[in-house]
């Protein structure tokens, strides 16, 4: 893992490498995990496009990486938390802005974007989704 650390780092680094590393990192030894989950974070905070997403990977490493068993199953699951991550971001924001979000913005945390014939129905079912999240889980809520 050194080596195609050292190799990745001549290069620039994908957003798609990152699965991969999890992976190796789920299958070293107890004793070089620490060092492997240090030279991930560092290369993540050694690129810019990366710097930002850092937080949320570790937070994958922290707490989903440990419960799955399969390794090849590791780049499903992050996808899937990675998704999880986009709607509960954009539904942050529509918590703090207190106003709906545009449909674009919705359209961006699915993997495809819908043909036009499907658009409307799917971005007011996440919307109705969205807004549901916030009322059982927010509002009035005591900070």
């Amino acid at each position: 893992m050194d080596f195609e650390l050292e190799l990745i780092h001549r290069d620039e680094i994908n957003f798609a490498y990152i699965p991969k590393f999890l992976a190796r990192l789920k299958l070293s030894e107890t004793k070089d995990a620490a060092k492997q989950k240090k030279a991930i974070m560092d290369m993540l905070a050694g690129e810019v496009d990366l710097r930002s997403k850092r937080e949320l990977i570790e937070k994958f490493i922290e707490e989903h990486l440990p419960k799955i068993d399969d390794t090849d199953a590791i780049p499903d699951e992050f996808e899937k938390y990675w998704q999880e991550q986009k709607v509960l971001a954009l539904s942050a924001a529509y918590i703090f802005s207190e106003q709906e979000p545009l449909r674009d913005d919705i359209f961006k945390c699915l993997d495809n974007r819908p043909s036009v014939l499907q658009a409307r129905g799917i971005g007011e079912r996440i919307l109705a989704k969205m807004k549901e999240f916030v009322e059982v889980f927010v509002q009035g809520m005591v900070a």
